[in-house]
This record gives C-alpha cells, sequence and structure tokens, in this order.
C-alpha cells in the first residue's frame, strides 16, 4: 500500500478502492473517487479524512435524485495534473460518507470547485438536518 497522503485537502478527489468484503449491505464498494468533506486543518493532524463517494450519472437520470444526492457537473472538476483519465459528470452520494484511513487514498484526480464543495456541504446538511 502506498505511504498515507498528508496533505489531503477539504475538496480533494481520490481514488478509493473498498473490497466487497468490508462492506455489509447498501453500502458502497470497489474503487470509486472520493471527495474528501473533512476540514483540511483537521486532516493534516488525523490519520483519517471524511469523505462522500461520487457515482458518474446521466445528466438526464440526475432529476431522479433525492436532493441529498448532490450534481457535481464535470466542469466543476478541476483535473489533476497527473491524473489521465477522463471527468465525468457525477453525483456526491452523501448519505454514504464514511471515514477513511489516509492509507485508503490512491491516486488523486482532481479537485472540486468551492461552488462544488459548498453544494455537498449542504447536501450533508439537508441530509444531517443541520439548520
Amino acid at each position: 500500500m502506498p505511504p498515507p497522503v498528508v496533505d489531503a485537502k477539504q475538496g480533494d478527489i481520490y481514488w478509493v478502492d473498498i473490497p466487497v468484503e468490508h462492506t455489509v449491505g447498501s453500502e458502497q464498494y470497489k474503487r470509486r473517487p472520493y471527495v474528501i468533506v473533512s476540514r483540511t486543518l483537521l486532516n493534516r493532524s488525523s490519520r483519517t479524512v471524511i469523505a462522500v463517494p461520487l457515482s458518474t450519472v446521466d445528466a438526464t437520470t440526475a432529476a431522479k435524485h433525492p436532493p441529498h444526492r448532490i450534481l457535481i457537473p464535470a466542469q466543476e472538476i478541476n483535473k489533476d495534473i497527473g491524473f489521465g483519465g477522463t471527468v465525468h459528470d457525477s453525483v456526491a452520494k452523501t448519505d454514504q460518507v464514511r471515514v477513511l484511513d489516509k492509507q485508503r487514498l490512491q491516486n488523486k484526480m482532481g479537485t472540486l470547485s468551492a461552488t462544488a464543495v459548498a453544494a455537498v456541504g449542504l447536501g450533508l446538511a439537508f441530509l444531517l438536518d443541520l439548520r
């Protein structure tokens, strides 16, 4: 396993592999991008981060998602220079928020725009009924 990412910032997107045997029921598994939602200052002093999984979405089906599933248009994702893949429209599954050890963070995909980070935060606030 690679050394843990020490400088994970809020809004960074990393590939994470969660084996199916580490999940139960409807929990997210397999290799997918996760966006870091925990505060950058806390991330620096902790061995863990809090993250939300992203899933690709077709724009025509995006309206069918509940309000806590946040549509992230591809143009709101700033692709990392080292990422050779394609960025797609995605949905942030805030109802699948997860604590991850930094050792799980693999290749950096990119970073969400400030607007997209705020939208994910609003999705979490809605989900948790925070006012």
